[in-house]
């Protein structure tokens, strides 16, 4: 049973931040505030090292990261951490991937930090399930093909298909699936028991980052594919007539756009104010 704290003078605080689908640029400010002034930082597997990065260099940085497939960190010695450092009244910064609101257990540590009486902040972060199509040029919903989108996981905790998707399967909504690179074969011939063999299926890697790739094919296609296993995980797939859709991406860096001139523009006054407002454009 969880002691509540004794909390020090100092009192203790946990950040819950989301990092986003990869790109440190997605990081948000609010996010980016949270670590500039982190004691403690429990990071996933999947953060970018430049994320890792605006943490002050005398922060305590501890992988606690869980990969499928790989060795993973105990759910409990990640409270272990958080409890460590609430009792010595620290900043913590427990720093996810994604958003971690989406499955990212975020509701198992925020309730033990209640537990405890740890204060808590929840920041948000750009999720992979809404993301990772658009940066691949699939919109999640489109007038006239697709109405709704469809976020889940493969795999429930009996080890087969969710019930979930099962069923969203027989829907005309987009589907999102986390963590289903590895029962694409199997979500294939669901598809084609449903007569729904010619329906596109992406798999979308890395894809807010340089090296993003996405594997477009039919349900019939994948259903017989050999080449499974050298898809990239984590993957995510995306599943409806939306990725029959997808459009050209065309990425540009925004450290790259570098504007040369200035000027200064007038913001009409709100009626409290006693004159117009200047601003002035800078160079980026």
């Amino acid at each position: 049973m969880t002691t509540p704290l004794n909390l020090p003078a100092r009192q203790a605080h946990l950040w819950l931040v989301g990092a986003g689908p990869g790109d440190p640029e997605l990081l948000t400010l609010k996010g980016a505030r949270a670590l500039e002034q982190a004691e403690l930082v429990l990071y996933d597997s999947l953060v970018h090292q430049d994320v890792l990065a605006l943490a002050p260099s005398h922060a305590v940085k501890v992988c606690v990261g869980k990969r499928a497939g790989q060795t993973s960190t105990p759910q409990a010695l990640i409270h272990d951490w958080i409890e460590k450092g609430a009792r010595q009244g620290l900043r913590i910064v427990r720093l996810k991937g994604g958003d971690p609101m989406v499955f990212g257990r975020a509701g198992e540590e925020l309730s033990f930090a209640d537990k405890l009486g740890l204060p808590w902040t929840y920041v948000p972060g750009i999720s992979s399930g809404t993301s990772l199509a658009g940066l691949s040029g699939i919109p999640l919903t489109l007038r006239g093909v697709a109405s709704s989108a469809w976020l889940g996981t493969a795999t429930g905790q009996d080890g087969r298909l969710t019930d979930d998707l099962v069923q969203a399967l027989r829907t005309s909504s987009t589907l999102v699936v986390f963590m289903g690179r590895r029962r694409l074969r199997e979500i294939a011939q669901h598809l084609l028991h449903l007569d729904k063999g010619n329906l596109p299926v992406a798999v979308v890697s890395e894809g807010s980052l340089p090296q993003h790739h996405t594997v477009v094919r039919t349900a019939r296609q994948w259903a017989v594919s050999s080449d499974l296993d050298q898809l990239a995980d984590p993957a995510l797939l995306v599943i409806g007539e939306v990725v029959h859709h997808r459009l050209q991406t065309h990425a540009t860096p925004l450290r790259s756009i570098a504007p040369t001139f200035s000027h200064e523009y007038q913001v009409p006054h709100l009626p409290q104010a006693g004159k117009p407002h200047v601003q002035r454009l800078r160079r980026v």
